[in-house]
């Protein structure tokens, strides 16, 4: 091994939100790429701050940053961006972040590094001045994202399907040129790919990976689904507009007709969430809101089956992999598994419209064997496939491979 490959380079991580507390998958998938370059190489982090809060909150001990920056970036300063960019053709995920404090900082940091590392395509400006070795952890095809909001059914007035329409078309281009730009482009998902550079993966950008999402599998089997109480797990941001979506589907299109046979069942629905949708959720029979919990097993490892009516969005959903990991038996829509390396009637059910995902929930709740099969299969497809130490290995090859 060369001496270049031996030494430990030193990687400056641009993010536009701070990290911590490690909640909700953007910042989970990010936590566990820095992780695993951690091992290897020197890590600095530099993150804008919407608080003040957050600007002085205390780094968690995780061994993973070196050093630590971070930049105010006030809701005015937002507000103003978004104005500003409204006019004119600049993505307003991009204008969102534009903070004249964190360039200056990026200014004086970045000689000392020899790679500066994107999280999302939003930071992508800010690192295209610089002269090193530059990569970007794109996640998902956020433009593809945006379009399925927009075509979700809002009405064709709607300011926020224009808003979304405005977006999409902004947003694609930019994240089109990513290779160009940038010397490593991870994605999590196929789909997304595709969306971007064409169906055929042999005519992609070389600089694109393909990275998916991992989760921590329960190492000692489960107890199994069928011997579990009638109950649906539903874990999200809340914040999300794609979970707020998907929770409301469940909730008022979907639970209705599942307690036509099954009266007793229950919804455990994990995750932040803004108070006024605490107030309209809570009050629902049935269902509880725990919040954020400590460890999800508290909640997961007593559930039957886990829900993931997700219809808009891109990437990788990990709430599919954390019920899995837990030896759930899990109902997803299309969008959902988009991504996942999962064999539906096997390892996890499919269901689209309302009654399809109310027959799928009723078959696993009434019948003891079926949901301990799929549980089972379902955990042991995570244990074997779905590991994040499986899923960051194309991420770790191509980061050896750039040096």
């Amino acid at each position: 091994m060369s001496t270049a490959t031996q030494r430990r380079r030193r990687v400056l991580l641009l993010t536009p939100r701070w990290p911590y507390p490690v909640i909700g998958g953007d910042l989970l998938r990010i936590w566990h790429l820095a992780q695993e370059l951690s091992r290897h190489h020197d890590l600095t982090l530099l993150s804008l701050c919407d608080s003040a809060a957050q600007l002085h909150a205390e780094v968690p001990d995780d061994g993973v940053f070196r050093a630590v920056h971070r930049v105010l970036h006030p809701r005015w300063r937002t507000a103003l961006n978004l104005l500003r960019a409204l006019p004119g053709s600049e993505p307003l995920q991009v204008a969102y972040y534009r903070n004249p404090a964190f360039r200056e900082r990026l200014r004086s940091l970045a000689p000392q590094h020899d790679v500066v590392w994107c999280h999302l395509v939003r930071m992508a400006p800010y690192a295209m001045v610089c002269p090193q070795p530059r990569w970007i952890e794109m996640t998902d095809a956020i433009s593809m994202g945006m379009a399925r909001v927009a075509d979700s059914g809002l009405p064709a007035w709607s300011v926020r399907r224009w808003l979304y329409q405005l977006e999409a078309r902004r947003l694609r281009p930019l994240e089109q040129s990513m290779p160009r730009h940038f010397d490593l482009v991870s994605l999590i998902a196929r789909p997304d790919a595709a969306h971007l550079w064409g169906a055929d993966p042999a005519r992609w950008p070389a600089a694109v990976r393909l990275v998916p999402n991992g989760t921590t599998a329960v190492r000692t089997p489960p107890t199994p689904a069928g011997h579990r109480a009638p109950s649906i797990a539903f874990v999200g941001q809340m914040r999300s507009l794609a979970n707020q979506d998907a929770l409301e589907f469940l909730l008022t299109d979907v639970l209705p007709r599942v307690r036509r046979a099954v009266p007793a069942v229950q919804v455990h629905v994990v995750g932040p969430c803004p108070p006024e949708l605490q107030r309209r959720w809570s009050g629902l029979s049935g269902v509880r809101l725990h919040g954020v919990v400590a460890d999800l097993a508290s909640v997961l490892g007593h559930c039957r089956v886990g829900a993931c009516p997700v219809r808009i969005g891109a990437g990788m959903q990990n709430k599919l992999l954390d019920y899995l990991a837990h030896g759930m038996a899990a109902v997803t829509s299309p969008v959902g598994l988009e991504g996942l390396n999962l064999v539906p009637e096997q390892e996890l059910l499919l269901a689209n419209h309302a009654e399809e995902w109310a027959a799928q929930l009723t078959r696993l709740l009434t019948d003891d064997a079926l949901a301990s099969r799929v549980g089972t299969q379902g955990w042991e497809a995570v244990r074997d496939r779905h590991t994040w130490s499986h899923a960051l290995a194309p991420w770790t090859q191509a980061v050896r491979d750039s040096a």
